[in-house]
């Protein structure tokens, strides 16, 4: 996995061994961080650079790397982003996918497993960055056609109402969700 920084100042990449590496472009150096929750499965960028949002596969909890200085710093502190509603609602075993809108508001997150009514959902979050990210959760949705499950996700990052959800899912649909909101 690699993600690029809105500027392109810094990257984000990721192995299956749980390692991940912080990397800043001025001068090519990176810095390697772990995870004791698994390997990650997704990551996001806010749309400043300077946090990115990660999931883990043996998790339910997302982590956050806050930059403490702009780049070419590579100064930063991994903290926890608790959804205790997926926690409590779903049964799940970790996180599978994550998407994180332009405006930084809404947070979409996908998650393996779980019991019968939740296997398969996307739930929906209004996210908040001030100071540290929080998360709260809207609601879930549901995939049409039988047993579907998200393959991928993604916002569409110039939508000028809100943000606007895409998702194909394994019954073979590809639908776009528009999660309209007044700020």
């Amino acid at each position: 996995m690699l993600k690029w920084s809105p500027s392109g100042d810094s990257f984000f990449s990721a192995k299956f061994d749980g390692t991940f590496y912080l990397w800043e472009t001025n001068t090519w150096t990176s810095e390697q961080w772990s995870s004791s929750s698994g390997f990650v499965t997704g990551s996001q960028w806010d749309r400043d650079g300077r946090i990115v949002l990660l999931g883990f596969s043996g998790s339910l909890t997302l982590g956050s790397v806050h930059f403490a200085s702009k780049p070419p710093s590579l100064d930063a502190h991994l903290l926890p982003v608790e959804l205790p509603e997926i926690m409590s609602l779903t049964g799940s075993r970790g996180i599978d996918k994550v998407a994180w809108d332009a405006s930084c508001e809404r947070l979409a997150v996908s998650c393996k497993g779980g019991d019968e009514a939740y296997n398969g959902l996307i739930a929906i979050f209004d996210t908040r960055r001030t100071p540290l990210i929080s998360a709260s959760l809207i609601g879930f949705i549901r995939g049409p056609g039988e047993t579907p499950r998200p393959l991928t996700f993604a916002f569409h990052n110039k939508f000028k109402q809100g943000p606007l959800l895409s998702v194909c899912w394994s019954s073979g649909f590809c639908c776009t969700y528009p999660l309209i909101f007044h700020s």
